[in-house]
């Protein structure tokens, strides 16, 4: 092989290497996108998610919900609604301010459901009002 047709081998390649690295870059590390920002597939009470979530539970996994229900319970970092759905917030700081058995909305995204408990877990929830 002449010089000439090595070099122009040798620069096809590292284009092609260079491509497909850009777009495996790309593929791979996608800008972030929050809860906030999604809309929700359900909006509704507690108890209406929970008879449909009961039902089929794994179509749910990931779904990002609106909530409204009473907190029946509270730690460090997430609070019981109606006593069945824990939601584990982005900002826990704001727990202080709700009160027991308040009427609030959350908006969320459902990591899983135990049957056994009979209980609903959500994550990176916003409190709405």
């Amino acid at each position: 092989m002449s010089l000439l047709k090595k070099s122009k081998f040798l620069l096809s390649f590292l284009v092609i290497v260079f491509i497909v690295g850009v777009t495996t870059y790309r593929i791979l590390y996608k800008p972030h996108i929050s809860i906030e920002e999604q809309s929700a597939i359900f909006t509704g009470t507690s108890d209406d998610l929970l008879a449909k979530i009961s039902k089929n539970a794994i179509k749910w996994e990931g779904a990002v919900v609106k909530i409204s229900g009473k907190v029946t319970s509270k730690d460090k970092s997430g609070l019981m609604l109606n006593a069945a759905i824990y939601c584990q917030l982005i900002r826990p700081d704001l727990l202080f301010h709700i009160p027991e058995n308040q009427s609030i909305q959350v908006k969320g995204r459902v990591i899983g459901y135990d049957d056994l408990l009979e209980e609903l877990k959500l994550d990176k929830a916003t409190i709405i009002k």
